[in-house]
């Protein structure tokens, strides 16, 4: 008994760390959001703030950050990422279900040399893939001319769809041959028996049995096609998708504005997932209330009647939407409680910043000035002439807010805020 107790909470432990693991990251980069510092951090906590959802902030150095709403090449990354996924999906989920289907039509022998030959894009890395692709093409566009395949043939968006359908139609191939392993060929036949045509046979049998294959295929393509970045980086040339746009800004130095992003695709899947299941739970009820409502009317039995009579009950979602939106209250009047809410609180913290980065200025400005213009001659510091007169210059902080000693007063011209 006590040994069950100890594997009881080593199986907890082990889940709640796998589960921390798997979604304390995205745990946290939420949080980031919502802080008002330039970089994205929970400690130390300036204040709660929306700015980095709208139009960003202008830093204490006079930079311009960004928020969600205000960035550019956020918007049109995003949008030329859902024009790629809707292309892929076009091309991939035709392709992967006529290759299934020709897969159970070939003979055995040639079945599984067909079925490797189909999922070998799966094995290629994603960078050869890309390069390939925009290889080929290239050189079809120099063949073609100028012209409409020229210009098609250095198109990164029809490049990115290209080298993306590749592979990811492997992976419609694949759910599609799962479910045609399923499928009774006898309807076909007792069709065709009946004076059907293999069209009809086609659309009015097959294409309905693989509706819930075309619809998994078509989001699992979308959202492959959406992510992905190693083919894309090389296939999109002079464009960019809203992957290459947040690498290259995390190449630069990560910006809150990312954060806000992915807040937003998490609660959008999210929703998504919750609203799915909602609706399969739904469809399961009415499923399984006709069933007993069949078998109601084959037995006439009273007890399934009064089972089959719908009774109120308060669903126990309710509890944990109840939970989160006190918890949220609660929160949230702390926040304004200790000051970490509110324009006065971004205010304070902003001038505290500017303070700080003024009196940095100012000591490396009374630094340089200490130093003996001999020394700096004679090389004693490894420096040069060309060294002493640029920080010799009594001029030289004059652009960062007038830091020199002729005007006091500009050292609040380099932190005003438009």
């Amino acid at each position: 008994m006590k040994s069950q107790h100890v594997l009881n909470f080593l199986l907890g432990l082990y889940i709640f760390i796998f589960l921390s693991y798997l979604f304390g990251p995205l745990i946290i980069m939420s949080i980031t959001a919502f802080n008002s510092a330039e970089f994205p951090s929970i400690t130390p906590w300036e204040c709660f703030s929306w700015r980095w959802f709208n139009e960003g902030k202008i830093a204490y150095d006079g930079q311009h950050l960004a928020g969600l709403a205000t960035d550019w090449r956020l918007r049109d990354g995003l949008m030329k990422s859902l024009i790629i996924g809707i292309g892929v999906v076009t091309l991939s989920v035709p392709i992967g279900m006529a290759a299934s289907i020709v897969l159970t039509q070939v003979h055995s022998r040639l079945r599984t040399i067909f079925y490797s030959i189909s999922i070998m894009p799966v094995l290629f890395p994603g960078v050869i893939i890309g390069i390939s692709t925009v290889v080929l093409w290239d050189r079809i566009a120099t063949i073609g001319g100028e012209g409409f395949i020229s210009d098609l043939g250095r198109n990164g968006i029809f490049l990115t769809i290209l080298g993306q359908t590749c592979f990811i139609s492997t992976y419609c191939f694949l759910i599609f041959v799962a479910r045609l392993q399923r499928f009774d060929q006898t309807q076909e036949e007792a069709a065709l028996d009946l004076g059907a045509s293999q069209t009809q046979v086609f659309f009015k049998i097959l294409i309905p049995y693989l509706m819930p294959a075309i619809a998994s295929s078509a989001v699992i393509a979308f959202l492959a096609s959406f992510e992905n970045y190693n083919t894309t980086v090389f296939s999109i040339l002079s464009e960019q998708t809203l992957t290459t746009v947040i690498a290259s800004k995390v190449r630069l130095g990560i910006s809150p504005a990312i954060s806000a992003l992915a807040l937003v695709i998490i609660l959008l899947t999210l929703i998504a997932a919750i609203t799915y299941e909602i609706l399969r739970r739904r469809e399961d009820k009415k499923k399984k209330e006709r069933q007993n409502q069949l078998l109601f009317e084959e037995t006439h039995d009273s007890r399934l009647k009064r089972e089959n009579k719908s009774s109120f009950r308060i669903p126990k979602s309710i509890f944990l939407i109840l939970f989160i939106i006190v918890f949220g209250m609660f929160g949230f009047n702390q926040l304004v409680k200790n000051g970490l809410y509110g324009s006065e609180c971004v205010k304070a913290a902003e001038t505290a910043k500017k303070s700080k980065f003024s009196d940095q200025l100012k000591l490396l400005q009374q630094n340089v000035n200490t130093v003996d213009e001999k020394s700096l001659k004679a090389g004693e510091l490894g420096g040069n002439k060309d060294y002493n007169d640029i920080f010799g210059d009594p001029n030289l902080f004059k652009n960062f807010g007038g830091l020199d000693n002729k005007s006091p007063n500009n050292s609040s011209n380099l932190f005003s805020i438009d």
